[in-house]
């Protein structure tokens, strides 16, 4: 038994002694801190020329968006916005386009209260929604092709628009 302890013991102490060899190999190899460090970038002409863009929007940005509150009863596009192409030829108005990993769909307003949502390569009325874009919709009929962009009902717009008293208009 006390064979089987010595062995056992010189195993260990063997095993440990090759261990921190091992250790000291390499530390020996390792580069020192300075060797640790990347290089630094050279200046060049062309590094020079590039301004990185300040903060200095950041309060224009601010404003305008406390200006036109999100969810504001009465918030409407700017003047100017671009007419909406193919409210005339026969299709719903486009209310909203879902553009995200699960896919992406075009909501149009319904006869009814009800939305219909349509995906790429659907259909509605007789046009076949060919693309769907994060701002715009590509459809192609009768009519021939059609670009959409999401509409505000003008009806709503008028209610929302109409006599203040305290509370928001919504539509019924």
């Amino acid at each position: 038994m006390q064979h089987l302890t010595g062995s056992l013991v010189a195993g260990v102490a063997l095993v440990g002694v090759g261990l921190a060899g091992v250790i000291f190999w390499e530390l020996a190899g390792a580069p020192n801190g300075s060797d640790m460090m990347p290089p630094r970038p050279r200046a060049t002409a062309a590094a020079a020329a590039v301004q990185v863009p300040g903060n200095d929007h950041l309060p224009a940005w601010v404003a305008t968006a406390l200006a036109r509150p999100l969810f504001s009863p009465d918030r409407r596009p700017e003047a100017g916005a671009t007419p909406v192409a193919g409210a005339g030829a026969g299709l719903p108005r486009l209310t909203a386009i879902l553009v995200g990993p699960f896919g992406r769909s075009a909501i149009f307003a319904g006869q009814s209260r009800e939305p219909i949502v349509v995906a790429e390569g659907g259909r509605i009325a007789a046009y076949q929604v060919t693309a769907i874009e994060a701002t715009q919709v590509h459809l192609i009929g009768p009519h021939g092709a059609q670009v959409m962009q999401p509409s505000f009902d003008q009806g709503a717009a008028a209610q929302a628009t109409g006599p203040k008293s305290g509370r928001a208009a919504l539509p019924r």
